[in-house]
């Protein structure tokens, strides 16, 4: 059985499903970028989950999605009150201290996206993993959805796929804080679907 599912995973990986090597290759930079932001977010935080709203704040913070949303990122991170804090970049701010910053001048980078893999666990092929340095972070069911929804098509992934990705259920959180933020989300969806 294990090696069916292995099969059956390695076979699809050219249409986009999720190979055991899982890079995050299928995505341009500025989407693997979101991704890793998420990612460091949830670490920063200690949790041991990447959930929808941290994804919709770490799109906020590319100047690409923020210009699709047309909010800033600070109200985006309020209208998610479920979304992971980046407590160190808080306090080190008020130190006066860039948290950026101080990862650019360490010799490995902790941000760099080579280091990060979105991953499918063999045992439960449903769930989705990312790991990077340090840390392995499970994705909620909504953020796996979106992250899938990404995937779909042939081609390249982009922030534009990874926004598809929230707007594709209306009953996730991440959504729910789009319409707290009066976002016009059919405005947003010709957007990225176009």
């Amino acid at each position: 059985m294990r090696r069916a599912i292995s099969r059956g995973l390695r076979a699809r990986s050219g249409d986009g499903a999720i190979t055991r090597a899982g890079t995050l290759s299928r995505f341009d930079e500025g989407a693997r970028g979101a991704i890793v932001r998420a990612g460091l977010l949830a670490r920063e935080a200690g949790r041991t989950h990447l959930d929808d709203e941290t994804l919709l704040v770490a799109l906020a913070l590319s100047d690409r999605a923020a210009a699709r949303l047309g909010v800033p990122a600070d109200a985006v991170r309020e209208a998610c009150p479920g979304a992971a804090r980046d407590r160190d970049r808080e306090l080190l701010a008020t130190l006066g201290i860039d948290l950026d910053e101080v990862r650019a001048s360490l010799p490995s980078r902790i941000d760099d996206p080579a280091r990060w893999r979105l991953r499918r666990p063999f045992a439960a092929p449903l769930r989705l993993r990312l790991d990077g340095p340090g840390t392995s972070l499970i994705l909620t069911e909504p953020a796996r959805k979106a992250v899938e929804v990404a995937l779909h098509r042939r081609g390249t992934a982009t922030e534009d796929a990874l926004l598809r990705g929230v707007l594709a259920d209306h009953r996730t959180p991440s959504f729910r804080a789009l319409t707290r933020l009066r976002i016009d989300v059919h405005r947003l969806a010709r957007a990225v679907y176009g």
